[in-house]
């Protein structure tokens, strides 16, 4: 009997612990006054690299961010799109981002939160988006 109810307890804290990962990130468009509503929510779906320099450290290279992200429109996935966060690559996406926003004028992306030694999970990410 205690052998199944151990079976049960470890099948419980893995599936706990897995779903901990897989919850979505989020994101908000903002300017001056505050959140702005918009019909789009990028999320990210995937990290595939996170090799920003960490903070409170000295890099050579400040390092790239690259997710999958899922651009929703009312909940359903309108697009799936592996983007770069790099500093050379900072007007593309602009460019990008901009379509999902086109009433207002996109000035910067952000994404947090910042690089450290700690290993952040995926439902930590978040994209803010400033716009005019």
């Amino acid at each position: 009997m205690k052998k199944c109810w151990l079976l049960l307890f470890s099948v419980f804290v893995f599936f706990s612990c897995k779903s901990t990962k897989e919850t979505a990130s989020s994101s908000v468009i903002m300017d001056k006054n505050g959140p702005v509503a918009s019909e789009y929510s990028f999320v990210v779906t995937k990290v595939i690299t996170d090799s920003r320099c960490p903070v409170g450290t000295t890099c050579i290279w400040a390092g790239e961010l690259i997710v999958e992200l899922n651009v929703l429109q009312n909940n359903q996935i309108k697009e799936t799109k592996t983007i770069t966060f790099f500093p050379n690559q900072k007007e593309e996406n602009l460019a990008w981002f901009q379509k999902y926003v086109p009433n207002q004028k996109l000035q910067k992306i952000s994404i947090s939160p910042s690089k450290t030694e700690k290993p952040i999970l995926l439902n930590e990410y978040k994209i803010t988006l400033d716009v005019e």
